[in-house]
């Protein structure tokens, strides 16, 4: 048999048939691919190839372990087909044969001298490597889909005579217990035959003599949030890996890259053995002053967290799983690198970031229903007017009805949806920092950036974005002419003598021109931030000397608006209030004005002035108030006595609003002063800052609008739900009017057009209101859940720190998230047999790739050491498995038999019940 070595990468072939063994230039890495050797080779070779520090290597591709299996194959595939795969001993037993087979397999000479003589060239005579192996091919290790974490087998310190059977054993590996195990639970071959079957490359690196461990992931494993954890230990990284060794956590959260650290007790670390050169790492007693100290500083710990960004970013921002290693002279050694086994599609970012302003607190089902409407009418007619095809439009429609989203009763934007909409257009990477900032969002809290397109491609975008901004202010002078003609009819209308069905085609005729027209507004926004960017830097830049105040000064006395002439309408009020003393008596005296106050000036009890004044307000801006878009919150015309209230605080004040527009001009034309003195007063820069306040003016003046034509939108439906609530009420479908808010809007809708589900709707508002009332605690401004997201809601910090416990209760890392109760399993030997039980949740010291067995059937995991990049925290969210590591004393403190509640997100274990004989005295 011939063979052929590889160093860092051979040529893509399309065979997999065995080729002679001729060896390819060394260090020539520009065409290793996974096929060939390995996602763990060809990931390593690109960052070695990217300028990255990663040790020298060379790799023996498949084609070396296909040529070598090719004569083995038969007896192979006999034992193969002797192993039942319900039974470990079976398994095992198939797999020590497998094992022998190659331990006994000849390597030609000529294969065995250039393997030898690539390791003098690469890593030396005299020096050591560490050898491991990687399965390739369609289903091979370390790739995007599946991991196979810990299943192939690696040396440490392994000398040049030790190489060749080191080099057998990591072929062997392939077909080790755990592995065929992993391959048969997950519906993968476990022969060598074909593209899918069994192929191992083996790589060969040179060794650094680790002073420190690391290993780190670029994002949160349990909730895919782009957190970066790093754990950390003493020596070796095997060490680390296999969990030998005490360990140290840090977390950097949030696009801030808030530090926070757990720092464990290391007694012990794992080094090479200098007298010993063959024996592979070997424990060491850690110096007293450094078993308690960090293992790393803050400085290092955010260089590394900027390295795993680097290397996610080369990997196309996928989330890394990095290893490496730290030297004594502090430089830093990247081993490998593999996808975080993370299924992104199951994640979602939630922020409250901004939304709050609009929907403070607790929300009713009513509230939260309808919103979810208007957010996906209005971004649909935006899309639809940036260019995005409508069949594109359709395929979007899950993440456009899903752009908010309710958690404990408070409203929170889905950000994978928004992110995922606004990918669709062609310049979004370009205004995507403003618009973050827009949202309330920090910089960077999405997925990672796409690159821009190609400019070829952004033309017609661009060319569209023009026209759309050149006729803007059009556009939106001619939305205030088609919004006040289809509101004039309907604001404040009575509709209690309309029938229901009637008062619901009209609320559908109204959301059908929404649809067509409110994108628009959209639009706006998008211009006035811009405007106020470019206005800002150039001011910045021309005028550096008047700071950051000039830009708002400028802004002041700006064109009337629906916002500010309510304001002068309540002022008007209050001078109303000021001038009539009987009244002003009325308001200073007793508790707050109520429905009785508000009939005496209705009916003119006080005069004709205030009552003209008053009537005036609620007719043109009722529905402009507290809370205006919450259907819970009564606006101005259901609660009048509100705005008796508030006139009479603005009279007790003393405000004036002639006066105030009097300051206001006062401020801009001395700001004006102040930018011609800066400027020049004839300067061209001077006209261009002018045009673009007038142009920032305006968009002000159509956002300030919009706003409050939203307020009258929302106000208009509020209308409608009421009176059919009333009617409802008025029917004994429901007890009280008020309830309606606790239905959805599809709900409400369907009870009267045959559309709904349910007829008992008050059974619907009672659940609803009972949820309202008692939401929970509030959670983070920004969170992010992997899976069912009811499941991965923040739970709040544990209660008791990691690796504590006190009586019933003890605490660890959550590293895969899910609640489940059921029986302890104290399991000291994973070979000894195991009372099965249906709802077992294993508990032990620690966990290896030999425990898969007892893994997969187990409800839940709960181990002693670990951490939340070990085996077991892998196979835990890989299999869906809820896991808690480092739960210290679990096997001595948890009896066997009893029954205990876990937390995979929170890292709690609860002792709810002793074993059964303890129950009885047994």
């Amino acid at each position: 048999m011939t063979a052929h070595v590889t160093t860092a990468g051979a040529k893509p072939r399309g065979s997999h048939r065995p080729r002679s063994l001729t060896l390819a230039p060394l260090l020539d890495q520009k065409h290793m691919t996974a096929g060939d050797c390995g996602h763990k080779f060809a990931r390593l070779a690109r960052m070695r190839g990217a300028g990255l520090t990663v040790p020298a290597f060379f790799v023996l591709p498949a084609d070396w372990h296909r040529a070598l299996t090719l004569p083995l194959r038969p007896r192979i595939d006999a034992l193969l087909r002797s192993a039942d795969f319900t039974d470990p001993a079976s398994v095992r037993t198939a797999a020590a044969g497998i094992r022998e087979l190659y331990a006994t397999a000849p390597l030609p000479p000529e294969a065995e001298r250039r393997l030898l003589a690539a390791f003098d060239e690469v890593i030396g005579p005299a020096a050591p490597a560490a050898v491991r192996a990687c399965t390739a091919g369609v289903h091979g290790e370390d790739g995007a889909d599946d991991p196979f974490a810990g299943l192939s087998d690696s040396f440490l310190q392994v000398r040049r005579a030790a190489l060749v059977d080191r080099v057998r054993a990591c072929w062997a590996s392939g077909h080790n217990a755990e592995a065929l195990l992993y391959r048969h639970a997950r519906g993968l071959p476990v022969d060598c035959g074909g593209p899918d079957g069994i192929a191992v490359a083996v790589g060969v690196q040179r060794m650094v003599l680790a002073e420190r461990s690391f290993v780190m992931f670029t994002c949160d494993p349990r909730t895919g949030a782009a957190d970066t954890l790093i754990a950390a230990g003493l020596g070796l990284g095997e060490g680390v890996v296999q969990e030998k060794v005490g360990v140290d956590h840090y977390f950097l959260r949030g696009p801030e890259q808030r530090l926070e650290r757990v720092v464990a007790a290391k007694p012990e670390r794992l080094v090479a053995d200098p007298r010993r050169p063959d024996a592979g790492p070997v424990p060491q007693a850690v110096p007293p002053e450094l078993r308690d100290a960090p293992v790393l500083d803050d400085p290092l710990v955010r260089e590394l967290a900027a390295l795993g960004r680097t290397v996610q970013r080369l990997f196309g921002g996928q989330p890394q799983d990095v290893e490496g290693a730290v030297t004594a002279d502090g430089r830093v050694h990247l081993v490998q690198s593999r996808p975080v086994a993370v299924d992104l599609r199951l994640r979602r970012l939630w922020s409250s970031a901004n939304v709050t302003e609009s929907f403070p607190g607790p929300t009713t089902a009513l509230t939260y229903s309808f919103a979810r409407r208007f957010y996906h009418a209005i971004f649909h007619d935006l899309y639809r007017r940036m260019g995005v095809p409508a069949r594109t439009l359709h395929d979007d429609e899950p993440y456009l009805e899903r752009m908010i989203g309710l958690h404990r009763n408070r409203i929170h934007y889905d950000l994978e949806s928004w992110y995922r909409l606004h990918g669709r257009l062609a310049v979004f990477p370009w205004f995507r920092a403003s618009w973050e900032s827009m949202m309330g969002l920090a910089e960077g809290s999405g997925p990672a950036a796409e690159p821009a397109p190609c400019p070829v491609r952004l033309v017609r975008p661009v060319a569209r974005v023009v026209r759309l901004i050149a006729g803007h202010h059009r556009s939106m002078t001619a939305f205030e002419g088609w919004w006040e003609d289809l509101i004039a009819g309907r604001r404040g209308a009575d509709w209690s003598a309309a029938d229901p069905l009637a008062r619901i085609q009209d609320h559908r005729e109204v959301w059908r021109q929404v649809g067509n027209h409110w994108g628009v507004t959209l639009l706006n926004d998008s211009v006035l931030g811009t405007t106020a960017g470019i206005t800002g830097r150039l001011l910045a830049r021309w005028a550096p000397h008047e700071g950051p105040g000039l830009l708002s000064d400028l802004l002041c006395g700006d064109e009337s608006n629906r916002s500010s002439e309510a304001v002068m309408s309540l002022l008007r009020l209050a001078e109303t209030v000021r001038r009539n003393p009987r009244l002003s008596a009325a308001l200073r005296a007793g508790p707050e004005p109520g429905p009785e106050l508000w009939r005496a000036v209705r009916d003119g009890v006080f005069g004709e002035e205030p009552r003209a004044a008053a009537l005036e307000h609620l007719d043109r801006y009722g529905d402009r108030g507290l809370h205006e878009l919450k259907m819970e919150r009564p606006n101005l015309r259901s609660t009048p006595w509100t705005l008796l209230r508030m006139a009479g605080e603005h009279a007790a004040a003393g405000l004036d609003g002639p006066a105030l527009r009097t300051a206001e001009l006062r401020v801009r034309a001395a700001a004006e002063e102040r930018l011609a003195a800066a400027l020049g007063a004839r300067s061209p820069r001077l006209r261009l800052v002018r045009a673009l306040l007038a142009a920032l003016r305006r968009a002000i003046t159509h956002r300030e609008n919009s706003r409050y034509f939203r307020s009258e939108l929302f106000g208009y439906s509020k209308a409608v739900f009421a009176s059919l609530g009333e009617d409802l009420h008025a029917r004994g479908v429901l007890r009280d009017p008020g309830d309606v808010v606790h239905l959805t809007q599809d709900e409400l809708f369907g009870w009267y057009d045959g559309s709904g589900v349910s007829g008992n709707l008050q059974a619907l508002a009672d659940v609803r209101r009972a949820e309202y009332e008692a939401p929970g605690p509030d959670l983070p401004p920004g969170f992010t859940t992997l899976g069912p997201v009811r499941d991965r809601l923040p739970r709040g910090p544990a209660t008791t720190a990691p690796g504590g416990h006190r009586d019933g209760e003890l605490s660890g890392l959550g590293s895969s998230s899910g609640v489940v109760r059921g029986t302890a399993r104290v399991v000291l030997d994973p070979l000894r047999p195991v009372e099965p039980c249906a709802d077992m949740i294993l508990v032990a010291r620690e966990t290896d790739p030999g425990w898969l067995f007892l893994m997969l059937g187990a409800r839940g995991l709960v181990v002693e050491r670990g951490t939340l990049l070990s085996h077991t925290a892998i196979t835990g969210r890989k299999f869906a498995i809820p896991t808690v590591v480092a739960v210290a004393g679990a096997t001595t403190v948890i009896p066997d038999g009893a029954l205990i509640e876990m937390d995979g997100s929170t890292g709690i274990v609860r002792i709810l019940t002793p074993p059964p004989d303890q129950e009885t005295g047994r």
